[in-house]
């Protein structure tokens, strides 16, 4: 086995500065494809880890960054597994060369230079094989110079132009000494990239080997250990005599998880929120164990059980219309544990709060916002709802914090809405508030958002030419107002169709088993003949009012 496979974990520096450290991403590789909330999520998980470990150097010595899966190669390296990570530090390396600062040095910008390009061989770091062009594009746009001056026409189709000027966007906010995300001591910072930031590399001989290791290191399995390691501690801790009902209760919690398709290991991330009411500075299990320190382990274990309860009690209700949309958001930690701590505490605001959250989650969201962005104030608002602080000072602390960024309605008038993960829950937000009493829609394969002026818009087989000049349609086709709700097959049937003959499916039995979407409905009601430039920009004003009604704070 040794022969063929081999770890090793290395520094960030040792990854891209060690003699035959050159990679090739093979062409069966999926492209790029990192978007904005990981690319800021790694940069703050570093942040943060440099900024405990300067407070306090026992803390996060080192951040792990995870493995890569290597076939050993005449050329150097083939990528089986981690080309993301390795192209994304890539890029950063660019941007902190093509942007120069000064606190730097000469002598750390020749070693990120060096992490790119080999000064002394003048080979890239790093090729990228996964499609015809990609590796030009990456060259020209990021590895020879970025143009920071680039257009937005330019960054649309170029991911690595986009992670650049992520990265860019970050590094000016981290040494803005007014910005709550400044760095203190940019340059060490730099350092703990590459001297304490690690990755294990694996390198293998046999390329099918290679393969399913990486497909062994990708099977999650059962997402337990944190928690094991917490069930232990807290039974170590326990005469034998007792260990019994402990493990009745334990076993108990982990129904509960099962019942509600929720993991232990989020039940415990949810319960050490709730606890510390702070971002955690240290691994799950290790921060648990500092908390169930001075308690009974059976105390423990029975309050995480009242936790799981309540948890319960919040998933299983499906006619609490805010609660159907905060389910749609892609981060469910915060709203999850800012209702369970006011569960816990019997926050007398708990519906209000609910609104709340609704309302900031959403125009955040809307509004590009990270789950970075929204982290602070989440943890802050846990802290406020155990403080029993009156909802109207949570209110103003979410206006000042959404103060701070472009508002949600802008986003709303943006051309391409259909790209965006927010718009079919959007879309169902307004729905929910066309009724006072509307069960939980799940977002499945059978949801589908219908463009109402087709995608085929300019077949010869249809009409939709008489009423849009080109440039008009393709510009109005994926905007808000061209948007809407079907279900099942209805979709299909709509499909390309001329206006007329799409009003008698918009009218047909929805996902009720009777009636279409209101929404969807009102589209005929209200435009029974034609479907036009100017009923499109109408049906906009109309949704977004809607939107404001669901979501502006007031």
């Amino acid at each position: 086995m040794s022969q063929i496979f081999k770890p090793d974990n290395l520094s960030i520096k040792q990854i891209f500065n060690d003699t035959g450290s050159f990679y090739q991403v093979p062409e069966y590789q999926r492209p790029y494809s990192w978007e904005k909330e990981q690319v800021e999520q790694l940069w703050f998980d570093l942040a943060e880890a440099y900024a405990n470990h300067r407070d306090d150097p026992e803390h996060d010595a080192n951040y792990f960054l995870g493995s890569v899966v290597l076939v050993e190669k005449a050329h150097g390296y083939d990528v089986v597994d981690g080309q993301q990570r390795l192209t994304t530090l890539t890029i950063l390396f660019c941007v902190l060369r093509d942007l120069q600062h000064n606190i730097l040095g000469q002598i750390k910008i020749n070693q990120i230079k060096n992490s790119i390009e080999d000064l002394i061989e003048g080979k890239k770091r790093l090729k990228l094989m996964t499609q015809a062009n990609n590796q030009a594009l990456f060259e020209t746009s990021v590895i020879d110079g970025i143009d920071f001056s680039a257009k937005k026409k330019h960054l649309d189709d170029n991911r690595f132009l986009q992670t650049a000027f992520y990265f860019k966007n970050l590094i000016t906010d981290a040494q803005n000494p007014d910005s709550e995300n400044h760095i203190n001591d940019f340059s060490g910072f730099v350092d703990y990239i590459f001297e304490r930031t690690t990755l294990i590399r694996i390198v293998c001989s046999d390329e099918n080997f290679a393969i399913k290791l990486f497909t062994v290191l990708n099977d999650r399995g059962l997402d337990l250990t944190s928690a094991d390691i917490v069930k232990a501690h807290l039974m170590q801790r326990l005469p034998e005599a007792r260990r019994g009902a402990f493990v009745e209760v334990w076993k108990r919690i982990e129904t509960l998880c099962v019942q509600m398709d929720e993991t232990l290991q989020l039940l415990l991330s949810l319960y050490l929120y709730f606890l510390k009411a702070g971002n955690p500075k240290k691994i799950l299990h290790e921060e648990l164990k500092s908390e169930f320190k001075d308690q009974a382990p059976l105390d423990v274990v029975l309050a995480l059980e009242r936790f799981a309860k309540a948890l319960g009690k919040i998933n299983a209700d499906k006619h609490d219309k805010d609660l159907s949309k905060l389910r749609y958001l892609p981060q469910s930690i915060y709203w999850k544990t800012i209702l369970l701590t006011a569960k816990q505490t019997d926050y007398p605001f708990y519906h209000e709060l609910k609104s709340l959250l609704v309302k900031y989650y959403y125009q955040s969201w809307i509004a590009d916002g990270t789950s970075n962005r929204v982290k602070q104030l989440s943890f802050r608002i846990i802290k406020m709802v155990k403080e029993n602080r009156d909802i109207a000072e949570i209110r103003l602390r979410i206006l000042a914090n959404l103060r701070q960024y472009p508002s949600y309605l802008l986003s709303l008038e943006r051309h391409n809405i259909y790209s965006f993960k927010w718009h079919k829950p959007l879309l169902l937000a307004i729905e929910y508030h066309q009724q006072d009493d509307y069960p939980y829609i799940e977002i499945k394969k059978d949801l589908h958002t219908e463009h109402i002026l087709p995608k085929e818009w300019n077949r010869a087989d249809l009409d939709w030419r008489e009423h849009f000049f080109p440039q008009e349609a393709e510009t109005l086709l994926n905007s808000l107002g061209n948007l809407t709700l079907l279900s099942g097959n209805k979709n299909l049937l709509a499909g390309n169709r001329n206006y007329r003959d799409k009003c008698e499916i918009y009218a047909g039995k929805g996902l009720d088993g009777k009636t279409s979407f209101e929404i969807t409905k009102r589209i005929f009601e209200q435009t029974p003949v034609q479907w036009t430039a100017e009923t499109i920009e109408m049906r906009k004003r109309w949704l977004v009012a809607q939107a404001r009604a669901v979501f502006d704070i007031v």
